[in-house]
């Protein structure tokens, strides 16, 4: 469809997102172009040129693009151009270097003795970040870097070896899928009041051939970006909630927290797949929580809190991660059907030093229980962090102190015979470590 040749900065970044949430499911790339008419001269006369000039440009520039690309005035003197799906660099090169020639077709005469130059800035997702914010900003530092040095743009040359190996993963990625190189690790929350585990987050690894054990961060936007986080997420929730039968046939009563993405929660059958999980399992429902975080509503809110009612009427219980990370944090705390909120790492591991962290937790904690909400503490590093949250009246915590993640063989050890900082707590008059009962929830 054509778009509109004047339109608001906000609109065109809302464009761009678009675009790059579309292009996360393939591997083409998004541009983003930006462009502005220098003149050699710096006053009222040239500044009507420049206009006059301008709005030929838009016309002429919007002639020559596909229907689904975007080409508008988003600020004075500045027109952007959002080039969708595109396939390689080259690509990209040439369409800017076509922009280029249609320009100076209007702008090659001197015009009243005031030479007209276009400059181009370019930024591409994933190249130059994975954001509207970061493509936009690499844009305008390629336009700053192009008057600077006098020229009309720089030609766009991919980070190589980066990209070679984004592909790369992309591709050993589906076969790790195919082929089982993907594994479980396990870690417990533990009640702080009365020293107990609760259940356990589960955490997925990646076993490569060549470069050892890799870590979720290393891969999970690529996963993202292919779509291939919708398949491995339910991977991981059918290895989850077998687990899970394991240790219900050994009396070890856990429940399994896993995470889901927005891309998850934007599939609109993930309430039919999670119930047919459970089905074939015989996990109880309560047994499952799933874990979101705050950004990965945003996209969709009405349409994400529907998919996350239809799950919570199934019995499957809600947890957000990383609270207090998030730009919504209570715009959506009352609106979302959960039972849990679990504070951010950067926030417990600094409680004991830093007195703003210290308040922050504390008061994360107060509103939680104000609300019916369970709150975890994520990051505990140290007894020190357990004495201060178990004062804060915070009800469980996760962390290395208690135990590092681990695999699905160790973590039965554990939950069979948990060590003593997991099975004691403080005694409030002497301030000694004494035991308490070994049990699992």
């Amino acid at each position: 469809m054509s778009q509109a040749l004047t339109t608001t900065r906000t609109e065109f970044e809302l464009r761009v997102q678009q675009a790059i949430q579309s292009a996360m499911y393939s591997t083409s790339q998004v541009a983003v172009v930006l462009i502005e008419l220098e003149a050699s001269r710096n006053d009222s006369k040239a500044y009507g040129i420049l206009t006059a000039l301008q709005n030929s440009a838009l016309i002429r520039l919007r002639s020559g693009l596909r229907e689904t690309d975007m080409v508008a005035l988003i600020d004075p003197g500045r027109i952007g151009v959002l080039l969708r799906s595109v396939q390689s660099p080259k690509d990209i090169n040439l369409v800017v270097a076509r922009m280029l020639a249609q320009l100076r077709e209007i702008t090659h005469s001197d015009q009243a003795g005031a030479l007209i130059m276009p400059r181009l800035g370019i930024g591409v997702f994933p190249d130059h970040g994975e954001t509207v914010s970061n493509v936009i900003e690499h844009a305008r530092n390629d336009l700053s870097l192009a008057v600077v040095s006098n020229r009309s743009h720089n030609v766009y040359t991919p980070q190589s070896q980066g990209r070679i190996t984004s592909r790369l993963w992309m591709s050993e990625l589906r076969q790790a899928i195919v082929k089982d190189q993907l594994f479980l690790t396990f870690q417990p929350k533990v009640r702080l009041m009365q020293p107990q585990v609760t259940g356990v987050e589960v955490l997925i690894r990646w076993q490569h051939r060549e470069h050892g054990v890799i870590l979720p961060d290393q891969f999970i936007p690529f996963a993202e970006r292919t779509g291939l986080i919708i398949p491995m997420t339910l991977w991981v929730l059918q290895q989850s909630l077998l687990q899970c039968r394991t240790w219900s046939e050994m009396s070890l009563d856990v429940n399994v927290a896993v995470n889901l993405s927005m891309w998850n929660l934007e599939a609109q059958e993930l309430p039919e797949q999670i119930e047919a999980l459970l089905r074939d399992s015989g996990v109880p429902p309560e047994n499952l929580e799933l874990e979101i975080t705050e950004t990965s509503i945003m996209n969709d809110p009405q349409r994400v809190i529907r998919t996350l009612n239809r799950i919570r009427d199934l019995g499957v219980q809600f947890a957000i991660d990383d609270f207090g990370t998030g730009y919504s944090s209570f715009a959506y705390l009352t609106k979302l059907p959960v039972t849990c909120i679990k504070i951010d790492k950067s926030f417990v591991q600094n409680i004991e030093s830093d007195r703003d962290s210290s308040v922050i937790v504390k008061s994360i904690i107060d509103l939680g229980h104000n609300l019916g909400l369970k709150v975890v503490a994520e990051g505990v590093e140290s007894a020190q962090t357990m004495e201060l949250l178990r004062a804060f009246q915070c009800d469980e915590a996760q962390g290395y102190y208690l135990c590092r993640p681990i695999t699905a063989e160790m973590m039965t050890k554990f939950l069979l015979d948990p060590p003593g900082r997991v099975t004691e707590r403080q005694s409030k008059t002497t301030g000694t470590w004494q035991p308490m009962a070994s049990r699992v929830n």
